[in-house]
């Protein structure tokens, strides 16, 4: 993710990155900083921003957040502190992660590459030098064939 949007982050939710200041003040960043792409911000912004709420009215000390990253094409949240509501939230961002592209954000014709696993819209896929060579397989086409292979076989049709 870029600097200017991992910095907005650390500034509006910064007590989930209290243990990272040192004596002079300014917040320090993680360790590599938030390793996504910027599609995923939104997702993050509005994960932070109900965890915030959730901690604020329900007197729950906040978390910590020691990491963000991408790992086998989802997001990798970890943090330290909270509670099973929290869990529960970034639970759903994690698994949301791989319906959003996370070059730009889409949520449409959203697929996986094969290989090393990266999540992308088509248009993003085709225009990444990176994933270029990788054989992208939308999202939707999968759900789709199970879907008809079930129907066939309730409806005999194997």
């Amino acid at each position: 993710m870029n600097k200017k949007l991992q910095n907005t982050l650390v500034k509006k939710y910064p007590e989930f990155f209290e243990y990272l200041k040192d004596n002079q003040g300014p917040i320090m960043p993680m360790q590599f900083g938030f390793e996504v792409g910027d599609g995923w911000y939104w997702l993050l912004d509005n994960l932070m921003e109900n965890i915030q709420n959730y901690c604020k009215w329900n007197k729950v000390p906040h978390i910590d957040v020691t990491q963000v990253k991408e790992k086998w094409g989802g997001l990798n949240f970890y943090f330290n502190g909270g509670n099973d509501t929290i869990s529960g939230m970034v639970w759903l961002a994690e698994h949301m992660s791989y319906k959003i592209c996370e070059q730009c954000g889409t949520t449409e014709n959203v697929g996986r590459t094969k290989g090393w696993i990266s999540v992308s819209c088509e248009y993003c896929h085709k225009k990444n030098d990176r994933l270029a060579d990788l054989t992208w397989t939308p999202n939707e086409n999968q759900r789709k064939k199970k879907l008809e292979k079930l129907i066939n076989k309730i409806n005999g049709n194997t």
